[in-house]
């Protein structure tokens, strides 16, 4: 078969679904026995490297916007045509791309933005509202990456069951355990930090409970030595969770490190830090999380969405919106080495049953069911 999928997500730098674009992708090509072609659109050509193999790619120099525009009034352009044919063609973000006789696949990743519009931004609730219904009922096949986004697919958009498959993510290259004092190494002469510290990894937005970290450390800064250490770009409605990190009693306790790649640093982070905390209200996958039980990193986490399907009984739950909860669960691991290892063995052995070479023989199944 010959199978359109879209690349645009490798634009810029790869957060959730440039991730798992890329990953699937890659897990793709390297499983063969089909011939994969990538469209896309934007001022700028996605980053390719990394991907062998591919049969073809099309990319169109226009805003994808505009492309949207463009699908959304006329029809047109025709991916499968632009491609010089295909069977199938696989929106890999929320889009549904027209097509001559290919048939068509979707993915939803979450759908926070019906969930719950305040945790996104206004530019994102609109279009993806609109849209997603249309483009799930529209579509052949719908590719979940959760049980948990499965449900919300079939209960929030009125998706027949039987349409929408399940193909988990997983994590990539290089996420596994690091010798703990080289990462503290690396990280004090990279990014000028020191042991011992609480990570969270995730876009300051409020979707992700910053706030509510910040306000549980607020409650243990002077129970526990570490500090909290913040990794990831500033988001949507950042404005609460930047107020709330100039509290003066906060000073020299938290630190934001900004945007870290994940094919590069961020397993040192994960591998150096005493606990992953991820108070997250929604998660459609929640892939920090397995991130960091693949490197042995000790995981917080909410008792919601898909987080405790990704993190089975590896990591300590506690209910997102109770910061006091959080609080005492920032105490209880912070000073307690022992539950710290017990989580730590816990992880690695979950993380070890997520795979891309798993997820990718999910997609194809689904390809195949199809054509």
């Amino acid at each position: 078969m010959r199978i359109g999928i879209d690349v645009g997500p490798l634009s810029g730098a790869r957060t959730g679904v440039g991730a798992y674009t890329f990953q699937l992708l890659r897990a793709l090509l390297e499983a063969g026995g089909h011939d994969y072609l990538g469209y896309s659109a934007g001022l700028r050509p996605p980053d390719l490297s990394g991907l062998p193999g591919l049969a073809g790619t099309r990319h169109l120099p226009l805003p994808t916007r505009a492309l949207y525009k463009l699908w959304a009034a006329l029809g047109r352009p025709r991916v499968d045509r632009l491609l010089g044919g295909a069977d199938v063609c696989h929106g890999t973000n929320y889009f549904l791309p027209p097509t001559a006789t290919a048939r068509r696949v979707i993915t939803v990743y979450d759908l926070a933005f019906l969930r719950e519009p305040a945790w996104c931004s206004p530019k994102i609730v609109g279009p993806f509202s609109k849209g997603v219904r249309r483009f799930c009922h529209k579509a052949d096949a719908v590719i979940a990456c959760s049980h948990a986004t499965r449900r919300d697919i079939v209960s929030l958009l009125d998706v027949a069951e039987e349409k929408v498959h399940v193909a988990h993510g997983a994590v990539g290259e290089g996420f596994q355990p690091r010798d703990r004092d080289e990462s503290l190494a690396v990280l004090r002469d990279r990014f000028g930090m020191e042991a011992p510290f609480l990570l969270f990894v995730g876009t300051l937005e409020p979707r992700k409970n910053v706030t509510g970290l910040i306000e549980a450390f607020g409650k243990v800064r002077k129970d526990v030595p570490h500090s909290l250490v913040l990794v990831g770009p500033t988001g949507w409605n950042a404005a609460p969770i930047l107020d709330a990190l100039s509290r003066p009693e906060l000073e020299g306790r938290v630190h934001r490190v900004g945007y870290v790649p994940r094919h590069a640093d961020l397993a040192w982070f994960y591998s150096a830090a005493d606990a992953f905390v991820f108070p997250s209200h929604y998660e459609g996958f929640g892939l920090p999380a397995l991130e960091a039980m693949a490197c042995g990193c000790p995981v917080i986490t909410s008792n919601t969405s898909s987080l405790p399907e990704v993190c089975g009984e590896a990591a300590r739950y506690v209910a997102p919106t109770n910061t006091r909860e959080l609080a005492a669960a920032l105490r209880e691991v912070a000073l307690s080495e022992k539950l710290r290892q017990r989580l730590s063995d816990r992880g690695q052995a979950r993380a070890r049953h997520f795979t891309w070479a798993a997820c990718a023989e999910k997609t194809v199944e689904v390809y195949e069911s199809l054509a």
